[in-house]
């Protein structure tokens, strides 16, 4: 009763179906493809079609109003090219052929149901759009690729696809692929970028270069694939573990395409959360320039953007180079009041200073407590060179900030170039290289050094507050060193080549070769405990070093900040970790496509392949210089593993065109597989099964099922594993010496999901411009990797959810225990005898726990033309109805939702636009729902505007032609994010939030 309702509804035409909005163009006489390129920017669709279609044909002058087909249809006349309009903004243009009848519409037909997110074009087409004067290198209707298949001419698949072309971008005022994605309300920003690393809201703590990933629903950036044309990429941060996004040319983007929903079915490993697939002009004929200047308009972070792309074309062939400059100064901690000082108080939060200060405290042991704490206050104000014992403060603290000297936002530099080169070397075959590079560079400032400094007789300064014979003191060198800095590079590489062969039959061979690197370093600045104990006296003079207390000074810990010589704090804070990492894939890939047979609904269509994927780690070439005289180089290691797929999908049209009836207008099922074998954990197969239903025009209903899994990293598997002994509490309250293992577990199964959706896409042709998609998910991902013990190690043995990684031992009773725990300790060094030990506790990574999230994603869009002004709405967001966390198998299932550092359950963003003429004009508000930290505290909503004002000239305006002038301002109101009282003082919950504030930016582009 309801599909007919709405089938009724849906179908019901009205007058203004009858009468579609007319444009007035201004479109010269010429050749008949640069008169298309005009017609598409000036009627603000895309337009697809081949140039070998329009070569050597002219296109007649149409100047005048006319309706956005009534245009085309002129500049067609006397051509044997056919219109097929498959949605309100997009047309393919063809030629007639005797495959026509093999496309599930019929030749010249629109696809019904076409709603929001569900059109996607492939690699290789052509658009013609008012962002590209020229783009992709093209090919007809049927070779249109969408991201969720491997079968060419499946345009409207089951799955939800997203898709932002550049001019998406460029209109929502995105400078990056980075911002864009950021903004999507089911892409979670608590792990993989630069401020949730800064803020340790990360806590995967494994994005050592401050990159930026893609987290769709919140199940981690390593659970998102992430494709560039196609292609995976090679592992960043400090665990290679997800796909880095910010060296992506920004000049080189066409448009991106993002799958929300499982998809290891069909491209293998990390695909839980969804696909992300950024694809790059593959051609590109004349030049476009383009600079971005950008500031915030408190606290002086700014940017630079430079983009410069050049490409050529010829009769079998083109090339293209593509250069992206992008330069941002940092944002410092000071700049913004909710986060320049550590003491919350007057925001009506906690005071977070550390004790850890300067002046620093001496510590004493509190029985009650098991615990060091301040004791006594050294006095301020002194210069530490004749203090007596009566001068400490018993029972007073001093706190020190530290936010002091503090980053929000890092400074990055990125250097970045794309390039292509395809041929046709024979009719039907066409081989291409594209290669790309990166070089990022960042440095930031995080909190000063402190450590517990060890004073005895041996230093001329030192005095006991109790008249012990040596102190604890708790210190803090970041007012005398400043700020801990923190640097390092990430420099990334990809390299493919391709080959496109039409086997006959329309069936289609395309094979690639491809390899990818990635190299990452962290250098961080540190305090050199080694100097450190030498200048403080507990070490004798090192000939090793530089400096020579007993004749340049011993260190003075009693001081207010001016008592120590600035060579003596140089050599102490000489220290740094130097931790580098690379990350190697090399891919094999060869797959077809093409119609199996006809049946009535249309051409049952086939795709198969195999792919082979070769992956390295290598860590350890980096140095450590925190503890010994001279730098100690790390230990390298390398790790590998090869993988082999196979892959299938069928695609079976039970209804289309040719045997459409009331309430079928088409049904098509789809079905894909993919077998893995690793050589590290053996094979895991995964499929996915689809449906697609149009029971009326503008009506699509659609399902899918899947399963997907995430392969365990190299390094949890292989990374050295580790022991060590220490005392923990039993559920009696005596204590247990314990055996600590630590590290990689070769043991490791991959982590596995199942995923469910349901939608519907609307474009009911009662409201011409009206699209809806609407999408309930659901996806269970468990057998989850992770370090549960650390969460609660002081507790094991006493935790219950903890209790399947504790063996209880009894060495001195069980000979097996005895050999099991012996072995254990061979070479650890320990001060325990082998039948003292009363547990062993696994802390390495173990597969474990459990995430069930499922919730809805809503998109809606209208657009209307009234005149000369054309008038455009927008609405993208995300709910989720549970985001249940399991921790252990025996621990109880959690929902995470509305809890700081998880996902919010609301999300959005909400668009007006309106152009006229050269004009064009977008504000947008972005909603992120209120929730609560871990104790109940209330962190408010928090909405935030958008404002982009464009410029463009419209027709032959001489040296203005081709020019774009735009101005952004993100964050338009200024609005800070809503307070949180977090533990590190900084005021705002990175995950959710950002500290930016409001950035300003002018672009202009040209293309020439």
């Amino acid at each position: 009763m309801l599909i007919s309702s709405l089938t009724a509804a849906l179908a019901t035409p009205v007058a203004a179906r009858q009468r579609e909005a007319r444009v007035t163009f201004d479109i010269p006489a010429g050749p008949l493809q640069a008169a298309l390129v005009a017609y598409a920017e000036q009627a603000d669709i895309q337009l697809l079609f081949s140039p070998d279609m329009v070569a050597g044909r002219q296109g007649p002058s149409t100047r005048g109003n006319f309706s956005v087909e009534g245009a085309l249809a002129r500049l067609l006349t006397g051509t044997d090219i056919t219109i097929r309009r498959v949605s309100a903004k997009v047309i393919i243009l063809n030629r007639p052929a005797a495959d026509d009848a093999d496309r599930p519409d019929g030749p010249g037909q629109a696809s019904a149901g076409d709603g929001v997110g569900t059109y996607k074009v492939a690699e290789e087409q052509k658009i013609a759009s008012r962002d590209e004067r020229a783009t992709s290198h093209p090919s007809p209707s049927s070779d249109i690729v969408v991201t969720g298949s491997h079968i060419r001419g499946d345009t409207h698949g089951p799955s939800p696809v997203t898709r932002m072309s550049r001019r998406d971008m460029d209109r929502n005022g995105y400078a990056t692929v980075a911002q864009a994605l950021q903004a999507l309300p089911g892409n979670f920003g608590g792990m993989a970028t630069e401020q949730s690393a800064l803020a340790r809201a990360d806590s995967s703590a494994s994005n050592s270069t401050l990159a930026t990933g893609v987290n769709l629903r919140g199940l981690g950036a390593d659970a998102t694939l992430v494709l560039v044309n196609g292609r995976r990429l090679a592992g960043s941060g400090s665990m290679g573990a997800f796909a880095d996004i910010s060296g992506i040319p920004t000049g080189a983007v066409e448009r991106v395409e993002i799958l929300h929903d499982g998809a290891s079915a069909l491209y293998g490993a990390d695909a839980v959360g969804g696909v992300v697939n950024i694809i790059l002009k593959d051609s590109f004929e004349g030049a476009e320039s383009r600079a971005r200047f950008g500031t915030v308009t408190k606290g002086g972070a700014q940017s630079v953007q430079l983009d410069q792309t050049l490409g050529t074309r010829w009769g079998s062939g083109g090339a293209m180079l593509s250069y992206s400059f992008d330069r941002r100064t940092r944002l410092k901690s000071a700049a913004r009041a909710f986060a320049r000082s550590a003491d919350s108080r007057p925001l009506g939060g906690t005071d977070h200073r550390s004790y850890f200060s300067l002046p620093g405290n001496i510590l004493g042991f509190d029985a009650a407590t098991g615990s060091y704490g301040p004791a006594f206050a050294i006095p301020g104000g002194r210069d530490g060179t004749s203090l007596t014992p009566s001068d400490f403060l018993p029972g007073a603290v001093n706190l020190e900030d530290t936010r002091h000297d503090t980053d929000l936002i890092p400074a990055q530099t990125l250097h970045s170039v794309y390039a292509t080169l395809d041929q046709d070397i024979a009719p039907g075959a066409r081989v291409a290289l594209e290669g790309r590079y990166s070089r990022r560079r960042f440095d930031s400032l995080s909190s000063g050094a402190s450590t517990i400094l060890q004073i005895t007789p041996a230093n001329p300064w030192f005095v006991s507050s109790t008249g012990a014979g040596s102190d604890l003191i708790a210190y803090s060198f970041a007012r005398e060193l400043g700020g801990t800095r923190i640097s390092g590079e990430a420099e990334a590489m990809a390299l493919t080549a391709s080959a496109d062969i039409e086997l006959g039959g329309n069936w289609k061979l395309s094979t690639y070769g491809a390899f990818g690197q990635e190299r990452n370093r962290n250098l961080q600045g540190t305090v050199n405990s080694h100097h450190l104990d030498e200048a403080l006296g507990n070490l004798p003079d090192d000939p090793d070093t530089a400096y020579n207390a007993a004749t340049e000074g011993y260190f003075n810990p009693y001081g207010g900040g001016s008592s120590n010589a600035a060579a003596m704090l140089a050599f102490i804070g000489s220290g740094y970790i130097d931790d580098r990492s690379r990350s190697r894939i090399w891919t094999g890939n060869v797959q077809a496509d093409g119609p199996l047979i006809d049946v009535p609904g249309g051409a049952i269509r086939l795709a198969l392949g195999g792919n082979f994927r070769r992956e390295n780690f290598q860590a350890g070439t980096g140095a450590d210089y925190s503890y010994t005289a001279t730098p100690l180089p790390d230990t390298p290691v390398s790790y590998g593993r090869s993988i082999g797929a196979g892959f299938a999908e069928l695609h079976v049209p039970i209804f289309g065109s040719g045997n459409a009836r009331a309430g079928f207008q088409s049904l098509d099922f789809s079905i894909a597989a993919r077998v893995e074998h690793y050589g590290d954990f053996g094979t895991t197969t995964n499929p996915k099964f689809g449906l697609r239903w149009v029971p009326t025009d503008g009506l699509a209903l659609r399902a899918t099922y899947g399963t997907s899994f995430r392969a365990p990293n190299l390094r949890q598997t292989n990374a050295r594993v580790q022991g060590g002994t220490t005392l923990l509490r039993r559920a009696d309250g005596t204590q247990t010496a314990v055996v600590q293992i630590a590290g990689g577990n070769r043991d490791l199964r991959p982590e596995r999901a199942k995923s469910w959706t349901i939608g519907a896409d609307i474009s009911p042709k009662a409201v011409p411009g009206l699209e809806i998609g609407t999408t309930l998910f659901r996806t269970i991902f468990d057998r989850r990797i992770s370090l549960p013990v650390f969460s609660d190690f002081q507790n094991a043995l006493i935790n219950p959810d903890l209790a399947p990684f504790v063996r209880m031992v009894s060495p001195a009773t069980d000979p097996a225990d005895l050999a099991y725990v012996s072995e254990l300790l061979a070479g650890l060094g320990s001060a325990f005898p082998p039948v003292a030990v009363g547990a062993v506790v696994d802390a390495r990574y173990v597969n474990t726990g459990e995430t069930d999230v499922s919730g809805l994603d809503l998109s809606a869009r209208y657009a209307v033309e009234r005149g000369d002004d054309r008038f455009d709405v927008s609405l993208t967001a995300s709910y989720l109805f549970r985001f249940r966390e399991r921790q252990t198998p025996t621990a109880t299932s959690v929902d995470q939702r509305n809890i700081v550092g998880k996902p919010v359950d609301l999300r959005g963003r909400f668009a007006v636009g309106w152009s006229h003429g050269p004009f064009d004009t977008l504000i947008a508000a972005n909603y992120v729902e209120r929730y609560h930290d871990r104790v109940g505290n209330r962190i408010s909503a928090w909405t935030t505007f958008d404002l982009q004002l464009a410029w463009k000239p419209k027709g032959d305006r001489g040296w203005l032609s081709g020019t774009t002038i735009a101005l952004v301002a993100q964050n338009l109101f200024d609005r800070d994010p809503p307070f949180y009282d977090s533990s590190a003082g900084l005021g705002y919950d990175a995950a959710n939030a950002s500290a930016q504030g409001r950035f300003v930016s002018l672009q202009l582009t040209r293309r020439w």
